[in-house]
């Protein structure tokens, strides 16, 4: 009887509140991660690293988490091909199956919808991905784009202290645009990794990921009576190829493989260091359908762009007392690409992005139910980007500064309210243009743990940009709830 009280209790929480996120926690104490102890910000291999080797050794128990969300964001503080505000709506379920020596199951499903307001001609899904290449109509529009993903995980050991894993993603998005042109879109995920994981010694352990990717979409708009539709294919932001038909189309495809190493080290029971390193390369072809006959349409590369990704994450965290912990974060990204015509084999744009990050952070227990913790991350960014064939070069060099407080109060056992503060300084945005950009995060939430049955964490977040010489601003709301069961 009491389990089925609190399952319809959390059906009625859940079906009244608003949010979505499986570290909910962190989220109201304003998004700490390595000045804290927190299941789901371990060092490990599964959790920094997205090894699922590790899944075996990271979930020993079985559960189901639901997660329903909303985000809303507005603000002219934005790029141009930006939508003028969004809401967003999620809803997800992630369970893990344990098996014993058989292994680890883990399976998730979300179903996402998202309305676009007032996008400026744009017709693709992401007009800002780094290529040089993108479609537009004529006129400003709002989307709606809605769809189901859902990831499959298993790890197991081979042998002993040898861990075998695999995982493979889908996902879906339907989109269309509520004006003339009318477009459609359908945009497709298809994703894999397999990874190893070995336990050398109880406190030293190694793992190597493998990653593949196909994502896919393709943007079609119709003339809806009798005249035709007019459509613009971009090759930079000034020059465009125009079209002119009662049905204009474009496939873009993207194809991407990397591998990842990680490093897990635990000297003592008080003490935990992770390594994670990746390489990640990505090849895009944008096609235009062509028709040699009647009865025979082919495609030729319209576009073509290549990615590069190199990325190095370590984290670490020491427990100087029961009551102190001092941790820190260290984070090393390049990325660069280029595009270029296939036809002409002409250089259109090139750019890259180098960026260093370091974060030093404490937690302090001030009494055995108040738990207060402060982090200062330092980021220097350097970005270069050579448009030819829009005449424009670009070279930035941004120092950015951000300051994370949270604290977590137990005011009655196992229910606990928290609440958190970030303020931000970022020299020069290399996204949207500003430059002395403040912003700034507050963040609350509440947790309550049931019977050692039932957990429930719900988390509001408002963040605000705004340059500071500049009238501009973007802010952006978001509440994010996990119910997580351990019987079901």
């Amino acid at each position: 009887m009491i389990k089925k009280v609190i399952f319809f209790t959390a059906v009625i929480i859940i079906s009244s509140a608003i949010g979505f996120a499986q570290e909910s926690r962190t989220i109201g104490m304003g998004g700490l991660t390595y000045s804290i102890m927190d299941v789901d910000h371990s060092f490990d291999p599964y959790d920094l690293g997205k090894n699922p080797a590790w899944l075996y050794l990271d979930e020993t128990e079985t559960w189901l988490k639901i997660m329903p969300s909303l985000n809303y964001g507005e603000g002219d503080y934005k790029r141009y091909y930006d939508p003028q505000s969004f809401t967003t709506y999620n809803m997800g379920f992630r369970g893990v199956k344990t098996l014993g020596e058989d292994g680890t199951f883990l399976g998730e499903t979300n179903y996402s919808y998202e309305m676009r307001r007032d996008v400026k001609r744009s017709l693709k899904y992401d007009t800002y991905a780094g290529e040089a290449f993108f479609m537009a109509d004529t006129n400003q529009g709002t989307f709606r784009y809605n769809g189901p993903s859902i990831k499959f995980m298993y790890s197991f050991e081979i042998i002993p202290d040898l861990y075998l894993g695999a995982s493979v993603n889908y996902r879906i998005l339907d989109g269309l645009k509520n004006v003339y042109s009318r477009a459609t879109v359908l945009y497709r995920e298809v994703g894999g990794t397999i990874g190893l994981a070995y336990k050398i010694s109880q406190d030293f352990s190694v793992g190597l990921t493998g990653i593949l990717s196909d994502d896919q979409e393709k943007i079609e708009a119709k003339s809806e009576d009798l005249t035709e539709v007019e459509i613009f294919n971009f090759r930079g932001e000034t020059f465009s190829v125009r079209k002119r038909s009662s049905s204009v189309s474009q496939t873009i495809r993207k194809k991407g493989k990397g591998f990842g190493a990680q490093l897990y080290w635990t000297p003592e029971k008080n003490a935990e260091f992770g390594l994670h390193a990746d390489i990640y390369n990505q090849k895009e072809d944008v096609l235009i359908p062509y028709s040699t006959s009647t009865q025979s349409f082919q495609e030729y590369s319209e576009g073509y762009a290549s990615f590069q990704n190199y990325n190095i994450l370590a984290k670490g965290r020491y427990k100087l007392s029961e009551d102190l912990l001092i941790g820190s974060s260290f984070e090393l990204h390049h990325k660069n690409s280029w595009s270029k015509n296939p036809a002409r084999e002409l250089l259109l744009w090139e750019w890259k992005v180098n960026s260093i990050k370091l974060g030093i952070g404490s937690s302090y227990h001030l009494y055995k139910d108040i738990l207060v913790s402060v982090e200062y991350e330092f980021e220097n960014v350097k970005a270069d980007s050579s448009k030819y064939i829009d005449s424009r070069l670009t070279d930035v060099l941004s120092n950015n500064h951000l300051i994370k407080a949270g604290s977590e109060y137990e005011f009655l056992p196992n229910t606990f309210f928290r609440i958190g503060y970030n303020f931000g300084m970022i020299e020069k945005d290399i996204l949207s243009g500003g430059a002395n950009v403040n912003y700034h995060v507050v963040t609350c939430g509440f947790g309550v743990k049931i019977l050692n049955s039932f957990d429930l964490d719900l988390s509001i977040i408002y963040n605000n940009y705004k340059p500071k010489l500049d009238d501009k601003n973007r802010s952006q709301f978001g509440s994010y709830l996990t119910t997580k069961l351990y019987s079901f």
